[in-house]
Protein backbone atom coordinates (compact mmCIF):
# COMPACT_ATOMS: atom_id res chain seq x y z
CA UNK A 1 0.00 0.00 0.00
CA UNK A 2 3.01 2.30 0.55
CA UNK A 3 3.72 2.33 -3.21
CA UNK A 4 0.13 3.41 -3.91
CA UNK A 5 0.28 6.12 -1.23
CA UNK A 6 3.53 7.46 -2.73
CA UNK A 7 2.03 7.38 -6.24
CA UNK A 8 -1.19 9.22 -5.30
CA UNK A 9 0.72 11.68 -3.09
CA UNK A 10 3.01 12.53 -6.04
CA UNK A 11 -0.06 12.99 -8.24
CA UNK A 12 -1.67 15.30 -5.65
CA UNK A 13 1.51 17.42 -5.45
CA UNK A 14 1.95 17.67 -9.23
CA UNK A 15 -1.77 18.36 -9.78
CA UNK A 16 -1.65 21.20 -7.23
CA UNK A 17 1.39 22.77 -8.95
CA UNK A 18 -0.41 22.49 -12.29
CA UNK A 19 -3.66 23.95 -10.91
CA UNK A 20 -1.84 26.99 -9.49
CA UNK A 21 0.09 27.44 -12.74
CA UNK A 22 -3.18 27.42 -14.66
CA UNK A 23 -3.81 30.95 -13.34
CA UNK A 24 -0.19 32.16 -13.07
CA UNK A 25 0.78 33.91 -16.28
CA UNK A 26 4.34 34.46 -15.21
CA UNK A 27 4.45 30.82 -16.40
CA UNK A 28 4.36 30.64 -20.18
CA UNK A 29 1.91 28.50 -22.08
CA UNK A 30 4.84 26.22 -22.98
CA UNK A 31 5.83 25.93 -19.31
CA UNK A 32 2.25 25.12 -18.37
CA UNK A 33 2.06 22.56 -21.16
CA UNK A 34 4.97 20.63 -19.60
CA UNK A 35 3.19 20.60 -16.21
CA UNK A 36 -0.09 19.53 -17.80
CA UNK A 37 1.54 16.57 -19.53
CA UNK A 38 3.25 15.49 -16.31
CA UNK A 39 -0.13 15.40 -14.51
CA UNK A 40 -2.07 13.73 -17.30
CA UNK A 41 0.57 10.98 -17.45
CA UNK A 42 -0.65 9.71 -14.07
CA UNK A 43 -3.78 8.53 -15.90
CA UNK A 44 -4.10 5.50 -18.16
CA UNK A 45 -4.83 6.39 -21.77
CA UNK A 46 -8.29 4.77 -21.50
CA UNK A 47 -9.47 7.54 -19.12
CA UNK A 48 -6.89 10.29 -19.54
CA UNK A 49 -7.60 13.70 -17.95
CA UNK A 50 -6.33 16.65 -19.98
CA UNK A 51 -5.88 19.59 -17.52
CA UNK A 52 -6.22 22.27 -20.20
CA UNK A 53 -5.40 25.86 -19.25
CA UNK A 54 -8.51 28.05 -18.95
CA UNK A 55 -6.98 31.00 -20.81
CA UNK A 56 -3.86 31.30 -22.90
CA UNK A 57 -1.28 34.04 -22.34
CA UNK A 58 -2.54 36.22 -25.20
CA UNK A 59 -6.17 36.02 -23.96
CA UNK A 60 -5.25 37.39 -20.52
CA UNK A 61 -4.02 40.63 -22.13
CA UNK A 62 -7.58 41.28 -23.34
CA UNK A 63 -9.13 41.08 -19.86
CA UNK A 64 -9.96 44.31 -18.01
CA UNK A 65 -8.40 44.88 -14.56
CA UNK A 66 -11.45 43.62 -12.65
CA UNK A 67 -11.65 40.39 -14.67
CA UNK A 68 -7.89 39.83 -14.31
CA UNK A 69 -8.20 40.18 -10.53
CA UNK A 70 -11.09 37.69 -10.40
CA UNK A 71 -9.13 35.28 -12.56
CA UNK A 72 -5.97 35.58 -10.45
CA UNK A 73 -7.98 34.87 -7.27
CA UNK A 74 -8.41 31.33 -8.60
CA UNK A 75 -4.67 30.80 -8.05
CA UNK A 76 -5.06 31.77 -4.39
CA UNK A 77 -7.94 29.31 -3.93
CA UNK A 78 -5.96 26.35 -5.30
CA UNK A 79 -5.09 23.79 -2.62
CA UNK A 80 -3.62 20.30 -2.76
CA UNK A 81 -6.14 17.52 -2.31
CA UNK A 82 -6.29 15.86 1.10
CA UNK A 83 -5.80 12.09 0.98
CA UNK A 84 -8.35 10.59 3.37
CA UNK A 85 -7.86 6.87 2.86
CA UNK A 86 -6.80 4.10 0.49
CA UNK A 87 -8.68 0.82 0.16
CA UNK A 88 -7.22 -2.27 -1.52
CA UNK A 89 -9.55 -4.59 -3.43
CA UNK A 90 -9.26 -7.93 -5.23
CA UNK A 91 -11.26 -9.21 -8.22
CA UNK A 92 -12.89 -5.96 -9.37
CA UNK A 93 -15.70 -5.91 -11.92
CA UNK A 94 -14.59 -3.62 -14.73
CA UNK A 95 -15.88 -2.62 -18.11
CA UNK A 96 -14.16 -4.58 -20.85
CA UNK A 97 -12.21 -1.49 -21.96
CA UNK A 98 -10.48 -1.24 -18.58
CA UNK A 99 -10.19 -4.97 -18.05
CA UNK A 100 -7.88 -5.27 -21.07
CA UNK A 101 -5.31 -2.94 -19.53
CA UNK A 102 -4.90 -4.38 -16.01
CA UNK A 103 -2.05 -6.80 -15.38
CA UNK A 104 -3.42 -8.27 -12.12
CA UNK A 105 -6.65 -8.42 -10.11
CA UNK A 106 -5.80 -5.68 -7.58
CA UNK A 107 -7.46 -2.28 -7.45
CA UNK A 108 -6.78 0.59 -5.06
CA UNK A 109 -9.37 3.26 -4.22
CA UNK A 110 -7.83 6.60 -3.17
CA UNK A 111 -10.31 8.97 -1.50
CA UNK A 112 -9.44 12.66 -1.87
CA UNK A 113 -10.83 16.17 -1.35
CA UNK A 114 -11.26 19.23 -3.59
CA UNK A 115 -8.55 21.14 -5.47
CA UNK A 116 -9.66 24.57 -4.31
CA UNK A 117 -10.58 26.18 -1.02
CA UNK A 118 -14.36 26.50 -1.16
CA UNK A 119 -14.85 27.65 2.43
CA UNK A 120 -16.89 24.52 3.14
CA UNK A 121 -16.03 21.74 5.55
CA UNK A 122 -13.31 19.38 4.36
CA UNK A 123 -15.09 16.71 2.33
CA UNK A 124 -14.78 14.08 -0.34
CA UNK A 125 -14.56 15.12 -3.96
CA UNK A 126 -12.77 12.42 -5.97
CA UNK A 127 -12.15 8.74 -5.59
CA UNK A 128 -9.27 7.75 -7.85
CA UNK A 129 -8.93 4.06 -8.76
CA UNK A 130 -5.27 3.09 -9.20
CA UNK A 131 -4.05 -0.19 -10.68
CA UNK A 132 -1.02 -1.81 -12.26
CA UNK A 133 -1.61 -1.62 -16.02
CA UNK A 134 0.17 -2.31 -19.28
CA UNK A 135 1.42 1.31 -18.95
CA UNK A 136 2.62 0.83 -15.34
CA UNK A 137 0.90 2.12 -12.20
CA UNK A 138 -1.90 4.44 -13.35
CA UNK A 139 -5.15 6.08 -12.34
CA UNK A 140 -7.65 4.12 -14.39
CA UNK A 141 -10.94 5.73 -13.33
CA UNK A 142 -12.47 8.22 -10.92
CA UNK A 143 -15.77 8.84 -9.19
CA UNK A 144 -17.06 12.24 -8.01
CA UNK A 145 -18.76 12.79 -4.65
CA UNK A 146 -21.91 14.88 -5.10
CA UNK A 147 -22.41 18.08 -3.11
CA UNK A 148 -26.16 18.65 -3.54
CA UNK A 149 -26.91 14.92 -3.53
CA UNK A 150 -24.15 13.31 -1.45
CA UNK A 151 -22.90 10.05 -2.87
CA UNK A 152 -20.51 8.71 -5.49
CA UNK A 153 -21.32 9.12 -9.17
CA UNK A 154 -19.54 8.03 -12.32
CA UNK A 155 -17.37 10.54 -14.16
CA UNK A 156 -18.73 9.42 -17.55
CA UNK A 157 -21.39 7.14 -19.05
CA UNK A 158 -19.05 4.98 -21.16
CA UNK A 159 -19.64 1.69 -19.33
CA UNK A 160 -16.77 -0.16 -21.05
CA UNK A 161 -14.33 2.17 -19.24
CA UNK A 162 -15.97 2.15 -15.79
CA UNK A 163 -15.19 0.46 -12.51
CA UNK A 164 -18.53 -1.26 -11.94
CA UNK A 165 -17.62 -2.80 -8.57
CA UNK A 166 -14.23 -2.50 -6.86
CA UNK A 167 -14.37 -6.14 -5.70
CA UNK A 168 -13.57 -7.72 -2.35
CA UNK A 169 -12.08 -5.35 0.25
CA UNK A 170 -8.67 -6.68 1.36
CA UNK A 171 -7.22 -3.79 3.39
CA UNK A 172 -7.75 -0.12 4.21
CA UNK A 173 -5.45 2.61 5.47
CA UNK A 174 -7.04 5.74 6.90
CA UNK A 175 -5.02 8.96 7.06
CA UNK A 176 -7.44 11.79 7.87
CA UNK A 177 -11.19 11.87 8.46
CA UNK A 178 -13.28 14.31 6.43
CA UNK A 179 -15.30 16.94 8.34
CA UNK A 180 -18.50 17.02 6.27
CA UNK A 181 -21.20 14.67 7.65
CA UNK A 182 -21.96 12.60 4.50
CA UNK A 183 -18.27 12.19 3.65
CA UNK A 184 -17.53 11.20 7.25
CA UNK A 185 -20.34 8.63 7.25
CA UNK A 186 -18.92 7.10 4.04
CA UNK A 187 -15.40 7.18 5.54
CA UNK A 188 -16.57 5.37 8.71
CA UNK A 189 -18.74 2.83 6.81
CA UNK A 190 -16.07 0.11 6.43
Amino acid sequence: MEEIKNFISSFIKDEYICNKANYDFSISDDGYEKMRHKVKDYFHDANKQEYWRGLEEEDVKDLDAKMKELYYQNEERAVPRTLFQIKQYKNPKLGEGLLRWLVNDELFACYTSYTENTGRELSYNKLFYVAETNEGLKIIYDLTFGVKEPGWRHSHDLKINQVKDPGKLIAAEKYQAPEEAHSLADYDAE
